[in-house]
């Protein structure tokens, strides 16, 4: 069975809609790594959720972009240097961050797959945990 960084990777060199259909299918089930800084931001969303500043990326429209792991492999050296990291459930991860008001989408595997979900699949995902959106 493929992993979910295995399926991106796949993704990345023959998209297909039914690829998609398994990387979504492999995210409801599966666990992110997700780059925090232990500084304190009383805006941030996660910080409320956490206690922990989530590193963003800035997005189109002001807006921010939370990058997430699928593996602890995909996460570069020195940028793993400047973070700790948080092991969720995707799902949980996707309603922790809807809740900040400059959420624009997420990537995942930001330095590899670069695999862009925007705020609607976050929602979907996020009312698997029950979360009130």
């Amino acid at each position: 069975m493929d992993t979910v960084t295995q399926l991106l990777r796949r993704y990345q060199r023959h998209p297909s809609q039914t690829l998609v259909g398994e990387i979504f299918a492999h995210l409801a089930q599966a666990q992110v790594y997700v780059p925090v800084d232990l500084g304190k931001n009383p805006d941030a969303a996660l910080q409320q959720a956490f206690g922990l500043k989530p590193d963003t990326i800035p997005g189109p429209g002001g807006k921010v972009l939370f990058p997430a792991f699928t593996s602890q492999t995909q996460i570069e050296n020195s940028y793993g240097q400047r973070f700790s990291f948080l092991h969720l459930p995707f799902p949980q991860f996707c309603a922790a961050v809807l809740a900040d008001p400059n959420f624009g989408g997420l990537v995942l595997d930001p330095f590899t797959s670069k695999f862009l979900l925007p705020e609607e699949v976050a929602r979907t995902f996020s009312a698997s945990t029950g979360a009130v959106q």
